[in-house]
Formats: C-alpha cells, structure tokens, sequence
C-alpha cells in the first residue's frame, strides 16, 4: 500500500523511506509501522505519543523534525483503524508495483519491528503473562521474518501467497490488540489485592 491514509496528506511509503535515509536511517517505514503496531498490540498506552516513544525506543531511531511529525500521524492513523469496527486496519507496506522481493522483504520488515515494540511494551507492562495462543501467533510472525520468494512460483501463487500473509498479519495483530484491551478491562474490574469484599 502506497498510500496509507485515505484524502488528504496521504502518508507515501517511498516517500517515508527517504526521510528515514535523510535522518541517517536505513530501516524501512514497514518496520517502523510494526514496531507501531507491536506497542498498541503489547498493551501500550492508547495514545500516539507515547506508542511513538516507546517504538522509537525499542526500534533504535531517532525521530526529528517532519519526519517525527508524520510518525506521530502514522502512529495516531494507526490506532484509530486499529480501534475501527470495519477493520480498516492495513499493514504500511511497499505498494503493489514493488518488485515482489522486496515486498516481501518490506513484510519481514514489518514482523521483525512488531516483535521489537510487542516485547518491549509487553517488558514494562503489567498483567503481561502471554496466552498460548499469543505466543503461537508470536512464532508464526517470527516464521515469517524468514519467508523467502519460492523460484518455482509463478506471479500469480507469489500475489496469492503474500495477500495470505499480510492478511494473516493483519488480523493476528488486531486479536493481539483486542486481546490486550480485554485483559486491561478485566484488571480495572477485579478488585484490588487484599480487597475481600467487606
């Protein structure tokens, strides 16, 4: 997706890519979005300041100037589709005209900054005890860190194969963040240590 935000200011993937390089970064706005990505799903505060911070923290960049500003952007898009009833929710990732290495390249960007920003929110976050199920999801994003192009695919099972990933990314991220938000409500409503009831 080239475009990640709809109208007006549209967020350009290669545009973000080369404001990363003129900070003196090479990592890919794919694996800032999902260092993004992991904080909201880690459990971090439902803001997009602090997901920033604690991205950039975990990702290792310095964030400046414009290119902070449209980080912040990125960070607080994110959160509202993450939040969406429709599932407006998209990974940030290189548009479909890319070669498919490097899109795929530009997925595994993406996985290795979510694991970079899950752990480290899940690290300092209370009520952090991973379920089975999160730490299943944890692997198979992990696994795909290491997918590689299949020379023998044609175009066609390639585009099939890689929609079928970030689908799966898609929507394992979003559960994750539900997941989260639910054990958050869970905690507000059960009652403090040493509270009996009387």
């Amino acid at each position: 997706m080239e475009n990640y935000l709809d109208g007006e200011q549209a967020l350009d993937f290669d545009e973000f890519a080369n404001q990363l390089l003129d900070e003196g970064s090479n990592q890919s706005p794919a694996f800032l979005h999902g260092g993004i990505c992991g904080v909201y799903a880690g459990g971090g505060a439902l803001e997009a300041d602090y997901c920033l911070a604690a991205a950039s923290q975990a990702l290792d960049l310095g964030l400046h100037g414009e290119l902070a500003e449209n980080c912040l952007r990125l960070a607080d898009v994110t959160l509202r589709a993450m939040q969406d009833e429709e599932f407006d929710f998209q990974l940030f990732l290189p548009d479909d005209e890319t070669e498919m290495e490097q899109r795929l390249q530009g997925l595994a960007d993406w996985c290795s900054g979510f694991l970079a920003g899950y752990a480290f929110t899940v690290a300092v976050a209370p009520n952090s005890a991973l379920s089975e199920d999160t730490g299943e999801v944890l692997k198979d994003v992990a696994a795909i860190v290491e997918v590689t192009l299949d020379p023998d695919s044609d175009e066609e099972e390639a585009e099939n194969q890689y929609f079928e990933l970030t689908e799966y990314l898609r929507f394992a991220s979003l559960n994750l963040f539900m997941e989260k938000l639910s054990q958050a409500a869970a905690a507000e409503d059960s009652p403090a240590p040493g509270d009996n009831g009387h």
